[in-house]
């Protein structure tokens, strides 16, 4: 089994403005807050906490779409397979 690693945001990889893409995105209220809040117990802006969950979701996604690997989240003696379900 493959495993998946989570890496750190990177702004880096944007070197120039000419490279940015902006996008607007209308968010529900809960949404809004979800992100407020992770963006506040991670103590990173808005713009990072949304670009860490495009990079979480994209990797669940990738690990769903092969066969060979498995998100695993484990809380004591409990193991629950993470998937998107559509």
């Amino acid at each position: 089994m493959a495993e998946a690693v989570l890496q750190p945001i990177d702004n880096s990889t944007v070197s120039s403005p000419a490279e940015a893409k902006r996008i607007n995105v209308v968010f529900s209220q809960e949404q809004y807050n979800t992100l407020l809040n992770l963006a506040k117990m991670q103590n990173i802006s808005l713009s990072d906490a949304l670009r860490q969950a495009i990079n979480v979701s994209n990797l669940i996604v990738k690990a769903n779409a092969d066969e060979d690997t498995k998100i695993l989240l484990k809380k004591g003696n409990t193991v629950q397979e993470l998937k998107i379900i559509r």
